[in-house]
């Protein structure tokens, strides 16, 4: 069965049909928000996840309560300009959920002692799902308007914005690199400065809805033994989605290869990260739990390919 095809009998249908009840152009909501200028961080070290809520964008425009998780790690000061993390749960999961599996906030505090912290945001998504079939995804509207409500805290690097999602969260992931040149959906103008999605496939199901990009760059990590969302089918063609639409010339290897397209313009970078004997449901190994976020990291901040596809 095709790909796409694939896609919708076992993984979308469900979702599809949801958001058909639910769609409609993002409006209302936090909105357009000032640009911070300048000026002092006002956060502090949370300590723990710390909720945060606000009236955002909902199906069929409605503005409806939405919320999101906050970790702020130790050592963040009036000085600090950090990157900021945002994380994508899953089907059926949660903001804290996500941060839990993740063990993303663990790893920013590992990073804190040695100035290389980060503040991360764990969105809700509504009834646990996200909308991202769709390029004027109200869900989009409502992640980039956390990443605008967080920078006027005046403690973000507004060049180091990253994006990252599991399973349905990574579509909803690679969706935001979708909208991001959309200024009806990114009202306030969100720089991504690269996105990450884990064990999941193309969210651009009608092969309409991710014609122009602004150009980021995409890392797609799965577990080749992904029995819910086929790395064959679905993972590794999301990856050579990418190629296309950043014009990349270079030949991709085969699927169970660490690799990037080469021959991408205009700063793009395509990378693929298949892990060995790794499942749908697993982040990282029992092992070394954080081994997932260290590959991540490294190329979301400083363009490095992970170093295996073997966990440990």
């Amino acid at each position: 069965m095709p790909a796409k095809a694939y896609l919708v009998a076992v993984v979308s249908i469900a979702m599809l049909a949801f958001a058909a009840c639910r769609a409609g152009a993002p409006s209302g909501g936090a909105g357009a928000s000032p640009q911070p200028t300048g000026g002092s961080c006002t956060l502090s070290p949370t300590g723990a996840l710390q909720k945060v809520t606000f009236n955002g964008p909902g199906p069929g425009g409605a503005t409806v309560p939405r919320s999101y998780e906050r970790y702020v790690p130790a050592g963040v000061s009036s000085a600090s300009k950090l990157p900021l993390l945002v994380s994508l749960h899953g089907t059926g999961a949660n903001g804290a959920i996500q941060a839990s599996l993740t063990h993303w906030t663990s790893f920013a505090d590992s990073l804190a002692g040695t100035g290389g912290a980060f503040i991360s945001v764990f969105p809700d998504g509504l009834n646990t799902v996200w909308f991202w079939g769709a390029e004027k995804s109200y869900d989009a509207a409502f992640v980039f308007d956390v990443i605008a409500e967080v920078r006027l805290s005046q403690c973000i690097d507004p060049t180091s914005i990253f994006i990252d999602g599991w399973s349905e969260g990574a579509y909803m992931a690679q969706r935001m690199a979708c909208s991001t040149g959309d200024a009806s959906v990114n009202r306030n103008a969100v720089k991504l400065a690269a996105v990450h999605g884990y064990a999941g496939g193309d969210p651009d199901v009608s092969g309409k809805s991710c014609t122009a990009p602004a150009i980021t760059r995409v890392l797609l990590s799965q577990g080749l033994d992904d029995t819910i969302i086929d790395p064959q089918r679905l993972g590794f063609p999301a990856y050579l989605a990418w190629g296309r639409r950043y014009g990349c010339g270079g030949s991709p290897q085969t699927l169970t290869a660490v690799q990037q397209i080469s021959g991408c313009g205009h700063d793009a970078q395509v990378a693929w990260w298949p892990i060995a004997g790794q499942g749908h449901l697993a982040w990282s190994c029992s092992a070394k739990p954080t081994w997932h976020n260290q590959g991540v990291w490294a190329f979301f901040t400083s363009r490095l390919l992970p170093p295996g596809s073997v966990c440990g």
